[in-house]
């Protein structure tokens, strides 16, 4: 499945502890529930960005998630935890979901939403 989305419509971040320091993500929804980008600028001041991850549908995310018997959630490891998540729920068209999901599969995440 090639990913798509529009850099006009943003629907968040996410600060993630990456091995040894928090980062923010910008969020995006595309055709797939949702789209995870590291944003940054190079060297030469080239706007750059890098796919950190995605979930293309629910059940993905569910997985993902840790949600699904015998599957580990990846965003809550020693070395990789999100902690915050920044939603625009007139944006986010699965805010309900994802909301639900990530208070099933973390004891400590601030879930922040937000309206432009």
């Amino acid at each position: 499945m090639a990913l798509y989305w529009n850099w006009e419509d943003k629907i968040g971040e996410a600060e993630i502890f990456n091995y040894d320091k928090v980062v923010t993500y910008q969020l995006y929804q595309g055709n797939a529930f949702l789209i995870i980008l590291y944003e940054y600028t190079d060297e030469e001041g080239k706007d750059m960005y890098q796919m950190s991850g995605f979930f293309t549908d629910e059940t993905h995310a569910k997985r993902c998630l840790g949600l699904v018997k015998d599957t580990d959630n990846i965003y809550n490891t020693e070395y990789h935890k999100l902690q915050k998540i920044r939603l625009n729920k007139t944006k986010y068209r699965y805010t309900k979901k994802l909301v639900d999901m990530l208070v099933k599969a973390f004891d400590n995440i601030t879930i922040e939403l937000y309206t432009e």
